[in-house]
């Protein structure tokens, strides 16, 4: 308490009645997939030009992820968080700076894991201002090198065909790590392609600047989409008739998918691909895959995988045992308080995934999952997420797949609705509300449907919590449905999902301010009214039921809820009760032929 001791006039400032609570953002969405290039750490994503600036464009008709963002932009999403998915022994592509003395001054990596690093070169001259610094150009090529450019060799003429897809540079960068110009400052973090560390055996100096030949731009490399097999010393066995090299029984395999498997590679049994390999377990089962080597194997030299034909599983998408400020996938989005939809475009394709979204859902209480059917599901007797274990009231499952315009071959293509159902959300969110089911509304870039939904299909999907997109003659083509895949009919409906969402989060967000305050009558006052302004504001909003505020929810924080036990040890119980809008799903009109309207009364 203040004290006072001279006579005066003392003016103090004092909080009386509530806090104001800020609702939280109910359209911020969370995707995971595969892309052409990027960081594999989640990057928060305003715009398509952006993503592609950060992680390319489109790669044919998949991965979806593309896709996905460009149709969630396209139908009024406004910010998504985006996690890149490789494979979990990925590594990155790298190159070492040097001084004048070829000595490592500082290490330059891509920004991400994988093999399109090695399409990354870069170049050190002068600087433009300053004597004690450099300049650094980086060019990126999209499918190939040019002609006279080899995986971690100079190129002569980086303008020579094909021209670098992306080019940046950084002048007037400092190793003085107090400079405004530090690399760490102007570099990391600014580029879309390179990161500049300093790593052990590094020096941290100026690198060299002066030897133009030394610093012509060279390619990074060692980055790997699937970290290969690299045994220790040399092929065991080398057979020159068949061409087939044994390795040891012991050989180290990435993600423990091989450990233990006696590993065989056969020339030229790969579709377009040099080499396959094969693994066999004790019990002589075998699995098969189309790779590359570099270098090409022999009775001489070591070697690794460089592109094996692996697809992703679910460990590559949920990485739980990795520290939290290199989290990555699934694990690194649930830290994203912001993240209010959660989509990978087909997780039904990585067995395991779509449960796992669900679980991050229903444990943080704060979003909601969209699930995409599997494609050429044309029989609807076997569209039923509740089969799938997939029955949860925060999950929303939609059919079947949209066809759009590819972007730049201008071919129809089918993808999955999920990024531009996420859109939709966005949209209705700004335009109505959060309590507005997402339904009857146009999938803006949709052409035309893999399937045409008649209305007797969908009064069998329906029931089942499948969200059905359907064309209309005259109004193209519009999500039909606002169900979640709960069969408990008091969650049935997205939007009464997704409105207690925001109720939660924006109440749990705003109110932290009561921990530790005194549990007594002025305190449970204060909350009360903080919770009564923020409801009363929602349901002038139209999002909660009745015509008077008392009809629309209650606040209770007194002695009803709480006992004394609750309040000596620490506990402020409140009860709120609101009574959210429901959509109405089916609108029935009843007419019927009468001889005189006035001879009916209606009450």
């Amino acid at each position: 308490m203040p004290q006072y001791f001279a006579p005066g006039v003392y003016v103090e400032e004092i909080e009386l009645g509530g806090k104001p609570i800020e609702g939280v953002s109910t359209s911020t969405a969370g995707f995971l997939g595969q892309t052409e290039r990027g960081p594999t750490t989640p990057r928060f994503i305003t715009s398509w030009l952006q993503f592609q600036r950060v992680y390319g464009g489109v790669l044919g008709d998949k991965p979806y992820l593309p896709h996905t963002v460009k149709g969630f932009f396209d139908n009024g999403g406004k910010r998504c968080y985006i996690a890149r998915i490789t494979k979990a022994s990925a590594v990155s592509a790298t190159r070492k700076l040097i001084d004048e003395d070829d000595k490592a001054v500082m290490t330059v990596s891509a920004v991400g894991e994988g093999e399109w690093g090695n399409r990354i070169a870069v170049a050190v001259s002068k600087a433009s201002l300053k004597k004690e610094a450099f300049k650094i150009s980086v060019y990126y090529w999209k499918g190939a090198l040019p002609e006279d450019g080899k995986l971690g060799e100079t190129i002569a003429d980086p303008k020579k065909s094909p021209q670098p897809a992306v080019t940046e540079s950084f002048d007037n960068v400092s190793v003085d790590a107090s400079s405004p110009d530090f690399y760490g400052i102007k570099v990391n973090g600014i580029s879309a392609l390179i990161t500049i560390s300093v790593e052990d055996g590094d020096t941290g100096a100026l690198p060299e600047v002066e030897n133009k030949e030394k610093n012509k731009p060279a390619c990074l490399s060692g980055g790997l989409d699937f970290k290969g097999i690299v045994d220790e010393g040399k092929p065991k066995e080398v057979n020159a008739a068949d061409k087939t090299i044994k390795l040891a029984d012991t050989a180290a395999a990435v993600d423990g998918d091989l450990v233990g498997m006696v590993l065989e590679i056969v020339e030229g049994a790969g579709k377009d691909k040099q080499y396959s390999i094969k693994a066999y377990d004790k019990d002589s089962n075998s699995v098969t895959f189309d790779v590359d080597f570099d270098p090409a194997p022999d009775a001489n030299s070591d070697y690794r995988i460089t592109n094996p034909n692996s697809s992703l599983a679910l460990y590559d998408y949920v990485r739980s045992a990795t520290p939290k400020p290199g989290r990555k996938g699934l694990t690194a989005i649930a830290d994203i308080d912001d993240i209010s939809i959660l989509h990978a475009p087909y997780s039904e394709e990585i067995a395991g995934l779509t449960t796992e979204m669900i679980n991050q859902c229903e444990n943080l209480r704060d979003r909601v999952v969209i699930i995409d059917s599997k494609p050429g599901a044309a029989d609807i007797r076997a569209v039923d997420p509740r089969k799938a274990t997939y029955d949860s009231m925060f999950a929303a499952y939609y059919y079947p797949w949209i066809k759009i315009v590819h972007p730049t071959s201008g071919n129809t293509i089918e993808v999955p609705p999920g990024g531009h159902v996420a859109g939709i959300y966005a949209r209705s969110d700004a335009e109505r509300g959060v309590h507005k089911a997402p339904a009857n509304e146009i999938v803006r870039g949709a052409i035309d449907l893999e399937f045409q939904i008649t209305m007797a299909e969908q009064e069998t999907l329906n029931p089942l919590g499948v969200n059905v997109i359907r064309q209309f003659p005259g109004r193209g083509i519009r999500v039909w449905g606002a169900r979640t895949t709960s069969s408990d009919p008091s969650w049935k409906y997205i939007n009464v999902r997704r409105l207690f969402n925001y109720l939660e989060e924006s109440i749990d967000e705003s109110t932290q301010w009561v921990v530790f305050e005194p549990n007594d009558a002025k305190l449970w006052a204060r909350v009360r009214r903080t919770i009564n302004e923020f409801l009363t504001r929602v349901w002038r909003d139209g999002a909660l039921m009745g015509a008077m505020q008392d009809q629309a929810f209650f606040v209770q924080v007194d002695r009803s809820t709480m006992t004394q036990d609750d309040i000596d040890n620490g506990r402020m119980i409140a009860l709120i009760g609101v009574a959210p809008v429901k959509p109405a799903e089916f609108v029935i009109f009843r007419i019927a032929q009468v001889a005189s309207g006035t001879d009916i009364n209606q009450a």
